[in-house]
């Protein structure tokens, strides 16, 4: 028996409650095969970048710019998102998606020997992937009990580091026409899936349409389930969102500004949290250990490890709410950050010492990812699809989204040049300052939405009452 407050719950209380909430989980895990898809086009460069310069003669450059298009493709995708979430759907989006992303996974596959086509097909791909960031998520919020909104929002980031191990355990057949073969069929997993799925029960109230909506709403809650109450919310939002046209004027308003300020702090924490430069250096982290091991078997470690915390995320992020996971997050991988810069000072200056510390920098790599996939990189994607008016979100989202992509490109593109300029120590240092500022901002800005519906996360940003 499990005790909750003045509650009691029984493991069969418990039972019956997961079986009625399993249509929410199996629907939320078909939208967020998309990103699945995107960790197999993120997790492909480790791999076949160096099938690429072994067996085709690609330059370091030319290498450089098939792994750095794709976070660029991502960031091309986010304009056409709000056009076509308001007006087919969130599921049929994500459906339209489909052939694209097949025919991006056909263009790398053909065209190994030809670098524009391979181009073509990492910016395809990259552009499908970004789009179900936005779009996966956002679904999976708006048919998700508040209870577990949280737990099915750390689904995209689950599945798109299972996307990334996916693709390192891929690469050990040794081809890059193989690993892309198999990677591709991650969107069509998706179609066979999401087919069988309903539509979003807040589109279908935002098209007017109540009666479907209470039908997808009665397939996600079960047929004994109280459903008014719910349908009740979606129709005051949808019927405040009217007033709420889409221009740049809205946009001005104090409390959208502060929601975009919001989301656009956390998608600029989590870009420069480091990530790039623990993946960046990882094989060169392990090799301080002194242990001989292969480089791709390193990188499926570093895959296990963070799904293990995405694992571990979606357990908790509805016990112990966003902001604690964000704080705890950040606040672990500023420490972790200040043992690898600290271990590299050592090892300039005094190698002897480095040597006999020659754990420090795995063990910190590694609890530095578990502390990432913990929450600093799930939760933000998880957060922007609950802080948005009905009417602004996907436009809001797209802008929040677009903003993270062009920094992951821009980091894909500049850090080795920083390292040149500053060093690896000095770069730790500086990943280390901007997550212990994080840790404020999150403190003073971040507004916490664990078991809240809808309407009272918009009445804390003041977005509730907006009219044009």
């Amino acid at each position: 028996m499990v005790e909750t407050g003045t509650t009691h719950i029984t493991k069969d209380d418990l039972k019956k409650l997961f079986r009625r909430r399993f249509p929410q989980y199996i629907a939320a895990t078909a939208a967020c095969m998309g990103g699945f898809s995107l960790g197999c086009g993120v997790g492909w460069s480790a791999p076949c970048v160096e099938i690429l310069k072994e067996k085709y003669n690609y330059s370091e450059f030319s290498t450089n710019i098939i792994a750095a298009v794709f976070p660029l493709g991502c960031a091309l995708g986010m304009p056409v998102v709000p056009f076509l979430v308001d007006r087919i759907g969130r599921k049929w989006t994500m459906m339209s998606l489909v052939p694209v992303f097949i025919l991006g996974w056909v263009f790398i596959t053909a065209g190994v020997s030809k670098l524009a086509l391979l181009i073509v097909g990492r910016l395809l791909t990259g552009a499908c992937g970004g789009m179900f960031c936005v779009v996966a998520p956002m679904y999976c919020a708006e048919i998700s009990e508040k209870q577990i909104r949280g737990t099915l929002g750390v689904f995209f980031q689950l599945l798109l580091v299972l996307g990334i191990l996916y693709a390192f355990c891929c690469g050990y057949s040794r081809s890059v026409v193989i690993t892309s073969s198999l990677c591709g069929n991650g969107p069509i997993i998706f179609a066979c899936i999401m087919i069988f799925m309903p539509e979003s029960p807040l589109y279908y109230m935002s098209k007017g349409n109540e009666e479907a909506a209470r039908k997808s709403m009665r397939y996600f809650r079960g047929p004994d389930y109280n459903i008014d109450a719910e349908i009740a919310e979606f129709k005051e939002q949808v019927e405040k969102s009217r007033h709420q046209t889409v221009t740049i004027s809205i946009f001005m308003k104090k409390p959208v500004l502060k929601t975009m300020g919001v989301a656009f702090g956390l998608m600029y924490a989590q870009q420069f949290s480091g990530i790039n430069a623990i993946v960046f250096y990882c094989e060169s982290i392990f090799k301080q250990t002194g242990v001989d091991m292969d480089p791709l078997l390193q990188m499926v470690i570093v895959a296990i490890v963070q799904v293990i915390a995405c694992i571990a995320s979606a357990i908790l992020i509805d016990q112990l709410g966003r902001k604690m996971l964000m704080i705890i997050s950040f606040g672990v991988m500023a420490s972790c950050l200040v043992s690898l810069g600290f271990f590299f000072v050592l090892k300039k200056n005094n190698p002897g010492a480095a040597e006999n510390l020659f754990w420090l920098p795995l063990a910190s790599a590694c609890i530095y990812i578990l502390a990432f996939c913990l929450g600093a990189g799930p939760i933000p994607w998880a957060y922007m699809s609950e802080i948005f008016p009905t009417r602004l979100k996907g436009t809001a989202s797209s802008c929040a989204a677009f903003f993270n992509w062009m920094l992951a490109f821009l980091v894909t593109v500049s850090f080795s040049s920083m390292i040149n300029a500053i060093g690896i120590a000095a770069a730790f240092f500086l990943f280390a300052i901007i997550c212990a500022l994080s840790v404020t901002f999150v403190i003073f800005c971040m507004v916490e939405t664990k078991g809240k519906t809808f309407t009272e996360i918009l009445k804390e940003f003041g977005t509730h009452e907006i009219d044009d």
